[in-house]
């Protein structure tokens, strides 16, 4: 089974030092997109609006299989992220 393990984070520095530590981590079956609650983010990142993000915050989500989710929190926890949840990928 797969999960989505989602942190927000008050700064850009920070959500790409918990990206480049899920990347030096290799985690096995690890997808990693970002997304910023801000109109005018750089392409590479997916705008996203949402009452309980701030302007400015910086979002990680990473889709895992179940069994490596707990490393995958661990990794992005260093970074002190103001929210973090996991919760399973329901495909039908």
């Amino acid at each position: 089974m797969r999960e989505v393990v989602v942190a927000v984070y008050n700064s850009s520095s920070a959500a790409q030092i918990a990206v480049e530590d899920l990347t030096i981590a290799r985690v096995p079956s690890a997808t990693l997109r970002q997304f910023v609650s801000n109109a005018r983010a750089p392409e590479e990142l997916l705008e996203l609006r949402h009452s309980n993000v701030a302007p400015g915050d910086r979002i990680v989500a990473v889709t895992v299989e179940d069994r490596h989710a707990s490393v995958v929190m661990d990794v992005l926890g260093m970074q002190a992220p103001v929210s973090m949840t996991e919760a399973p990928l329901n495909v039908v």
